[in-house]
């Protein structure tokens, strides 16, 4: 059974006079719910509704997909709101609906976790909502690109070299992640910068991350998750049509076999974790309207409940990391 709802959800968007970039928040009220609408799709949420004060409540950093917006996955946090969290969601630069100049590039996989932990100094010194925050409970979640920027933040050092040697075999299989494959002048910009091929960008007030359906698996090695400690949980598409699973779910599985929880939700594609899609988005962008065996409502509730316990679990000290 689901844990009840204990609030009503929270909402606030564009929380900064002046934006480094969007930002939404979701979080635990007492307010009234009314309609909201999210890039087209219609909630409910209670716009501008006050934290009831209570306590501090932990905060869930939300990263989002390549191209995507800071929305995708509003039904996620909302739920997470009526249950006592906090969730912040940037809309990162240069790789959202509106801008992809830089997706799936490079410059966006060092960008990223800059823009989160931005994000988090931001909320953490914001003169309404810092107060409500429990700072020894920030979690970040994301969805694809996402995924891997949580991980970023966990301290995955992604290797650019590896990429390239997946590209070089694979490129004609695999032209999402191929496309955009670094040259050897980048590799040597990071060897010259960091060291290494490798981008790191570790956030310590990070003690979890979940990662959905995460991207770039072609630049995990095992030495790249030598220094992250915190728990993982990965959440897998049941029928990935994006990301060849060899590369990417099954990758992250063996190397951190023991190491981090993993769970394969059934009848899901890759944008079966983004909002039920209206006429329009069915119409317009079919493809984002796949999913493989169940409606896309019951994959929602599945990943609500596995996120839900394994934030919970955390609270309570069941799960640890190393």
């Amino acid at each position: 059974m689901s844990e009840q709802a204990r609030y009503t959800a929270g909402f606030r968007d564009r929380l900064f006079d002046k934006d480094p970039f969007p930002l939404a928040i979701w979080y635990p009220s007492h307010a009234q719910e009314g309609p909201v609408r999210h890039m087209g799709v219609t909630s409910t949420a209670a716009r501008g509704g006050d934290f009831p004060g209570d306590r501090p409540y932990p905060l869930v950093m939300f990263s989002h997909g390549s191209e995507g917006h800071r929305f995708n996955q509003f039904w996620l946090a909302e739920y997470l709101a009526r249950r006592g969290y906090i969730v912040a969601a940037p809309q990162h630069v240069g790789d959202n609906y509106l801008d992809p100049s830089d997706a799936r590039q490079l410059t966006i996989i060092e960008r990223r976790p800059q823009e989160m932990t931005l994000a988090l100094d931001l909320l953490l010194s914001h003169e309404d909502v810092a107060a409500h925050i429990d700072r020894d409970r920030i979690y970040a979640l994301g969805h694809s690109a996402g995924g891997a920027t949580v991980l970023k933040m966990a301290g995955w050092h992604f290797d650019a070299s590896a990429w390239q040697s997946y590209c070089d075999i694979n490129a004609d299989l695999d032209r999402v992640i191929c496309q955009h494959v670094p040259g050897d002048d980048i590799v040597d910009a990071l060897h010259a910068r960091y060291g290494g091929p490798v981008v790191s960008a570790r956030d310590d007030r990070v003690s979890a991350v979940i990662a959905v359906a995460p991207a770039f698996g072609v630049a995990a090695t095992a030495d790249g998750f030598d220094s992250v400690s915190v728990p993982m949980l990965f959440i897998e598409a049941d029928t990935d049509e994006i990301l060849p699973e060899a590369a990417n779910a099954a990758h992250f599985r063996n190397l951190l076999r023991g190491r981090a929880k993993f769970v394969k939700v059934k009848g899901a594609g890759h944008y079966s974790f983004l909002p039920t899609c209206t006429p329009y988005i069915a119409e317009n962008f079919g493809y984002l309207c796949r999913d493989f065996g169940r409606e896309r409502h019951e994959i929602h509730r599945t990943v609500e409940q596995v996120i839900l316990k394994f934030l919970n679990d955390m609270k309570t000290g069941e799960i640890q990391g190393r």
